[in-house]
């Protein structure tokens, strides 16, 4: 699967792009939960969109989420603290009827079958800079280059935390 053919057929050329930070990152109080982000996002991306997740965490189980020097999974649903969202998947994406493409989906059969694992991060820079819109984690560095690169291509406008 190509991204690029794969968004040219599925949404005209246009996709999304989103940062999304988790693991280990220090800034626990930006670390929000699928539903939250789809839901600041709901009038920003439409439904049936492609839209490109880059994150530390594709598999949507924060296996690596620590608050407090502890596992967000020890702590118990309904009282856990800021930075352990009590749902860790990505399905509120796909219930908000996005189309969630990531780097897994091309590294294993796709276009970067091959590429050497040291590129991924700034295959995935250029990727998200080049979204209609894109949103990213706040305090993260990577986010903040994407937003640069953005302000280079003229993107700026349509760009978020």
């Amino acid at each position: 699967m190509r991204f690029f053919t794969t968004a040219a057929t599925e949404g005209k050329g246009d996709f999304y792009a989103l940062h999304v930070r988790r693991g280990d990152f220090q800034f626990k109080e930006v670390q929000i939960s699928a539903a939250d982000i789809a839901k600041n996002l709901k009038d920003i991306i439409p439904a049936g969109s492609v839209v490109y997740l880059s994150t530390d965490d594709p598999d949507g189980v924060c296996s690596h989420c620590l608050v407090k020097r502890k596992p967000c999974e020890e702590y118990t649903p309904g009282s856990k603290p800021v930075g352990c969202p009590e749902d860790c998947s990505w399905k509120a994406f796909t219930a908000a009827g996005w189309k969630v493409r990531m780097l897994k989906d091309y590294t294993k059969d796709g276009v970067l079958a091959g590429a050497n694992p040291n590129w991924y991060g700034m295959i995935e820079s250029i990727v998200c800079s080049r979204a209609k819109v894109f949103a990213g984690t706040y305090f993260s560095t990577f986010t903040g280059y994407i937003h640069r690169l953005r302000g280079f291509h003229g993107l700026d406008k349509d760009t978020y935390y």
